[in-house]
């Protein structure tokens, strides 16, 4: 029987897992040299105090890696007990994992025990995965093969939108593909990233895996070390662009998955009945605040204005409230930043469009937003050309195909994108020129590891997941060996 956990019992477990706070590093549970608080988005007089990691901290992370991997055996067989075993334990603690990320992101309850069900998911996914060569070519003289070498030690720098699953996604394609990684999860929501590194410390091997809460400094000094093979980034544009300017000091590699501003297209002949509530599900859902969430619609101009009142309708009904209400339909916002940003852009678009429902905003007790709807929106608002991660949305109207294609496209975001019509001649011209890494039609995404998952243009480089997230964590070597001749 799974007890349910109340805030105070949250507050209770947030405050143990915080004085108790160690950093998984070379194998060892290690206490924090810096101070650093976090407090519950829902309730910001729920607060706690932990020792974080400085930069000294990082280089003995990055240490233990690099030298796990110099000198450590590693083999298919063995990380697949080590993930195996990481699964059972992330099970094991699922419960207070899933607690613990609602206290510190302000997720509800239900979606915060979908991710804490996920992490043992995906660690068992990785364990099934060994990275394969390939012949390339062969002939009478010769044969060609790829092979995949891991790369080393990877650095896993992970956002607070989904705090563990994105560090374990990015922590099992390392060890599967025989690197080791230090990872630093989001300052934000770094309390269940530790609570999973102590429950982990003593089956995983010395240095395969270091986890340490950081500094705003510790990615920066991750993403400029020499040691460091490949930076996998999880987070916004501009830090990406920060991470990249600083990993080419030394030409390491970077995967960056970042920000996305989605479009959602509704098509001739859509059913709105079901159409408009899984688009305002995609956009409120996570209160705005998930990368792939749906960000701008755009509908034909004479049913633009029935999609908005549709999409308010929905929004008048919605309940925000704490994780662990049971009528809450949708969480707070996780930083006073994004409160920020939506309140901004809301100020605008009273000038600039009209809004059709304009949901309370409270900052007094918690970053509390309601959806709001905009119409009369257009492409050059920053309501429209900006990614939200927050609970407003602008219906943009178009009159024909190739309009809403280059509306859609009109951005220097293209991480994912859905279109919504039965028309098959219409999503023939419109699919396939959509500029996004993933594109849904009549439905939405369904996560997965085994699916490759990243952005074109400023929305991301490289892939998560799948074999191109295989290749990515791999040095790929081209060998050919010609077979000897006999002589004439």
């Amino acid at each position: 029987m799974i007890r349910p956990h109340t805030p105070e019992s949250a507050h209770e477990l947030a405050a143990r897992v915080a004085r108790d706070a160690r950093h998984l590093i070379g194998g060892e549970l290690v206490p924090g040299a810096v101070s650093a608080t976090v407090a519950a988005p829902w309730d910001l007089s729920r607060s706690v105090t932990y020792l974080a990691v400085d930069n000294s901290g990082a280089q003995a992370a990055i240490r233990a890696a690099a030298h796990a991997f110099a000198t450590d055996e590693r083999s298919p067989e063995r990380h697949r007990d080590v993930l195996r075993a990481m699964a059972d334990r992330a099970e094991e603690i699922q419960e207070d994992l899933a607690a613990l990320i609602a206290f510190e992101n302000g997720k509800l309850m239900p979606s915060a025990t979908m991710e804490a069900a996920a992490v043992a998911g995906s660690l068992r996914y990785w364990a099934e995965v060994h990275p394969q060569n390939e012949t390339l070519s062969s002939g009478d003289d010769h044969v060609t093969e790829l092979i995949r070498r891991p790369l080393g030690v990877i650095a896993a720098i992970t956002p607070f939108n989904m705090p563990v699953l994105m560090a374990v996604n990015k922590i099992g394609a390392a060890i599967a593909t025989g690197n080791t990684v230090v990872c630093k999860p989001s300052p934000a929501t770094p309390l269940s990233a530790l609570l999973f590194a102590r429950a982990v410390a003593d089956v995983v091997p010395a240095g395969w895996v270091n986890i340490f809460a950081g500094t705003d400094e510790t990615g920066p000094f991750l993403s400029t070390s020499p040691d460091v093979a490949l930076v996998s980034f999880t987070g916004s544009i501009p830090v990406g662009k920060q991470i990249m300017a600083s990993a080419s000091q030394e030409l390491t590699r970077v995967q960056l998955e970042l920000g996305g501003n989605d479009p959602a297209i509704i098509g001739p002949g859509a059913d709105l009945d079901t159409v408009v509530p899984q688009i305002f599900r995609s956009a409120f859902g996570s209160s705005g605040q998930a990368c792939v969430a749906a960000k701008r619609v755009y509908a034909p101009a004479d049913l633009a204005d029935e999609v908005a009142d549709r999409l308010a309708t929905l929004a008048q009904a919605t309940r925000v409230g704490h994780p662990f209400d049971p009528e809450a339909t949708a969480p707070v916002l996780t930083t006073r930043a994004q409160y920020e940003k939506v309140d901004a852009m809301l100020n605008e678009a009273r000038t600039d469009a009209q809004v059709v429902f304009e949901g309370v905003r409270d900052s007094e007790t918690g970053y509390y937003v309601h959806p709001s709807i905009v119409t009369g929106a257009t492409n050059g608002m920053a309501i429209v050309d900006e990614e939200q991660f927050g609970p407003v949305l602008p219906v943009v109207s178009y009159a024909t195909t190739s309009e809403v294609v280059a509306l859609a496209n009109a951005t220097p975001f293209g991480l994912g994108a859905s279109v919504w019509s039965p028309d098959d001649e219409f999503l023939t011209a419109v699919v396939p020129r959509l500029e996004a890494g993933t594109v849904w039609v009549n439905g939405l995404g369904r996560p997965s590891p085994a699916l490759p998952f990243g952005g074109v243009k400023q929305s991301g480089i490289g892939r998560e997941g799948g074999a191109p997230g295989i290749d990515d964590f791999s040095e790929l070597v081209t060998i050919t060996r010609f077979r000897p001749t006999e002589a004439v």
